[in-house]
C-alpha cells in the first residue's frame, strides 16, 4: 500500500497511469516522478492488475529506488550497510535489487521470481537477458528513459523487445537535443503515437544535400501528437513552482592569461583548418549529432580531426594538465588523443600546468559559498580526470566526495549517503554520472565547472538540488565560462537546444529550428 502523500499536481499523472497503462511521464526533475509512479504501481498491485514490476534504472539509482519503496509503502524493511553507510530498503522478497557479481545475481534472480519489485540497471538487458525475460514482469518502468534515446544502441534494441501491458517511461528531458530522441522513447511506450519513422522524418525534419539535419519543423504538431501518451508538468508551472525552491542561475566569466590564450588560439587555428578540409572533401558535419554527443560515421577522417581539435580546446580551458594527460595517455596506449600528443610535442610555451585560470575562479567561488554555515555545493564536470584536480584545490574548504561512472552501484550509494548525512561533507564533485536522477536537496549550490554539449545533461545537472524536499527557499546554479572562447558558443547553442526541447515537450516557443555549421565556422573565424 502507498503510504506517502502526493502533491496536488501529481494526482493527474497517477490517474492517467492507472487509466492508460502506457505513458511517458515527463515531469520536470525534482517534481516527484518516482513517488507518483510508486503510488500508481501500488494501486495496480493491490488491485491484482499486475503481479511484478521491473524498474530499470541507471546503476547509480538502484539503491535510491529501493529506499523510496521503503519510505513510501508499507512493505517490511531491512537495514543494509554499504561501505559504512546504512540504508533502509524493503525485504528482498518484496523488492529484489539485482546487483553484484554473476554468482550473487544468479541467487537474486531466483528470489526475484516471487518479488513485487525487481530493480535492475539497464545493463541487465545485455548481461542477464534470459533471467530478465523469465520474470513474470507485467509492468516495466524505465527511469531516466533517455537511456533508450539512440536507435542503434544495443541496450535500446533489447529494451524495445520488452512489451509488457504496463509501460512507464520517466524522464524530465525526453528531448535532450533532437526530436528523434523522443521518437525512440515513444517507440517503446506506444509506437502508434508517432507512427512510422519515415513519416515522422518527413513531417518534422528537413535535411540538406548531404543528408544531415538542416532544420526541424512543425514542432507544435509534434507536441500535440506526443501529448496523447505523455503527461508534462514543468517546475515553472504555477501549480508546481510553489512546492519547489526558487532558482537563481548566473554565469561567472573567466579570463585567460596571455600564454594560455596564445596556445588556445593555436588550437583554434587547427580547428579552422579541419573545417576547411571538411568543406573541401564535400562532407557535411552534422552539428545536431555533434552537440548530442553522437559519434558520426567517418569520425576518423576530416570529421574526426575537427572533433579532436574541439575536444583539445575544451581540455585546455578546463586545465592545461588535462591536455598533457591526454597526450601521455595516447603515448602509453591507454586512450588519449593523437592530436593532443602531436600538439603538445610541438609546443614550447605550455603554461604552468598547476595553474588553471578557471580552477582559480572556482576556488574563490566555492570558498564564498561555503562561508555560509551549513551550505553544501555540488560541482559538475564533463571529465573524470578533472576530478582529482578539483578535489585537490577544494578540499581545504571541507570534506569532499567524488562521484563518477566507474564507481560500482554500492560505492555510488555510499558516496551519496555520505554527502547527504555527514555535516562535515560539504562538497559533491561529480562527472555527468551524478547528473542523472540523483536527489541532492542537501545542496544549496550547483557549479558547472564546464558546460556539456547536451542540453539534457545540463538540465539534469542544474536540477539535482531543485527538489520539493529541499529546505532552502532559493538555490543557485553558477556556470563558469571562459571569455572569448568556444565555451561562449557552447552556452549559446545550449540556449537553442533548450528552445527546441520546450517547443516539443512544453508546446511553447519556436516552431522550427535551424541547425547550421556556418554559425560555428563564423564564431571560430572571429576568435582566431
Amino acid at each position: 500500500m502507498f503510504t506517502g502523500t502526493l502533491f496536488p499536481y501529481q494526482h493527474e499523472a497517477v490517474d492517467r497511469l492507472l487509466a492508460e497503462r502506457r505513458l511517458l511521464v515527463a515531469y520536470s526533475m525534482g517534481t516527484g516522478k518516482t513517488v507518483l509512479t510508486i503510488a500508481a504501481l501500488e494501486q495496480l498491485l493491490g488491485q491484482g492488475d499486475i503481479r511484478c514490476c521491473v524498474v530499470m534504472v541507471p546503476s547509480s539509482l538502484k539503491w535510491q529506488w529501493a529506499q523510496a519503496l521503503a519510505a513510501f509503502t508499507d512493505a517490511p524493511t531491512r537495514t543494509i550497510t554499504l561501505r559504512g553507510q546504512k540504508l533502509t530498503i524493503p525485504t528482498e522478497d518484496v523488492c529484489t535489487v539485482i546487483n553484484g557479481t554473476p554468482k550473487r545475481r544468479r541467487q537474486q534472480w531466483q528470489t526475484a521470481q516471487h518479488a513485487e519489485y525487481v530493480i535492475v540497471s539497464y545493463g541487465a538487458v545485455l548481461h542477464d537477458w534470459k533471467e530478465l525475460c523469465a520474470l513474470p514482469g507485467d509492468a516495466v518502468v524505465l527511469d531516466e528513459a533517455t537511456a533508450i534515446k539512440n536507435f542503434s544502441a544495443q541496450t535500446t534494441k533489447r529494451v524495445k523487445k520488452l512489451r509488457p501491458p504496463v509501460r512507464i517511461a520517466l524522464t524530465g528531458t525526453p528531448v535532450e537535443n533532437r526530436p528523434e530522441e523522443v521518437f525512440s522513447i515513444m517507440e517503446w511506450v506506444n509506437a502508434e503515437i508517432l507512427g512510422r519513422w519515415d513519416l515522422f522524418e518527413k513531417s518534422y525534419i528537413n535535411r540538406n544535400f548531404f543528408g544531415g539535419v538542416s532544420s526541424y519543423k512543425n514542432l507544435g504538431l509534434l507536441h500535440k501528437n506526443l501529448s496523447r501518451a505523455m503527461i508534462r508538468k514543468s517546475r515553472l508551472d504555477p501549480e508546481v513552482a510553489k512546492y519547489l525552491p526558487d532558482v537563481t542561475e548566473t554565469t561567472r566569466s573567466v579570463q585567460l592569461d596571455k600564454t594560455t590564450r596564445a596556445i588556445y588560439k593555436a588550437i583554434l587555428a587547427d580547428v579552422q583548418a579541419a573545417m576547411d578540409e571538411l568543406a573541401e572533401a564535400g562532407s557535411d558535419f552534422d552539428l545536431a549529432a555533434y552537440y548530442a554527443g553522437i559519434e558520426q560515421r567517418g569520425s576518423y577522417g576530416a570529421q574526426g580531426k575537427l572533433m579532436a581539435r574541439l575536444q583539445a580546446a575544451r581540455l585546455l580551458l578546463d586545465h592545461p594538465q588535462l591536455l598533457m594527460d591526454s597526450a601521455v595517455a595516447y603515448h602509453e596506449g591507454t586512450g588519449g588523443s593523437e592530436y593532443a600528443a602531436e600538439f603538445v610535442a610541438g609546443r614550447y610555451d605550455i603554461p604552468d600546468l598547476q595553474r588553471a585560470p578557471k580552477l582559480v575562479a572556482l576556488d574563490d567561488l566555492v570558498g564564498s559559498m561555503l562561508a555560509e554555515p551549513g551550505s553544501k555545493v555540488a560541482v559538475f564536470t564533463d571529465y573524470r580526470k578533472m576530478l582529482p584536480y578539483l578535489a585537490s584545490i577544494l578540499e581545504k574548504h571541507g570534506e569532499v566526495v567524488l562521484f563518477h561512472g566507474q564507481l560500482g552501484a554500492d560505492e555510488k550509494a555510499s558516496v551519496l549517503a555520505q554527502f547527504k548525512t555527514d555535516p562535515a561533507c560539504r562538497l559533491f564533485i561529480s562527472t555527468n554520472a551524478g547528473g542523472y536522477g540523483l536527489d541532492l536537496p542537501e545542496a544549496q549550490y550547483v557549479v558547472n565547472y564546464d558546460l556539456p554539449y547536451s542540453n539534457g545533461v545540463l538540465a539534469q545537472r542544474n536540477t539535482r538540488h531543485v527538489r520539493a524536499s529541499s529546505t532552502f527557499d532559493r538555490v543557485h546554479v553558477t556556470n563558469l565560462v571562459v571569455e572569448e572562447t568556444i565555451e561562449e558558443r557552447v552556452q549559446a547553442t545550449l540556449a537553442l537546444r533548450k528552445q527546441l526541447s520546450q517547443a516539443v515537450v512544453d508546446g511553447t516557443g519556436i516552431g522550427t529550428l535551424d541547425m547550421d555549421i556556418e554559425s560555428l565556422a563564423n564564431h571560430i573565424e572571429n576568435l582566431v
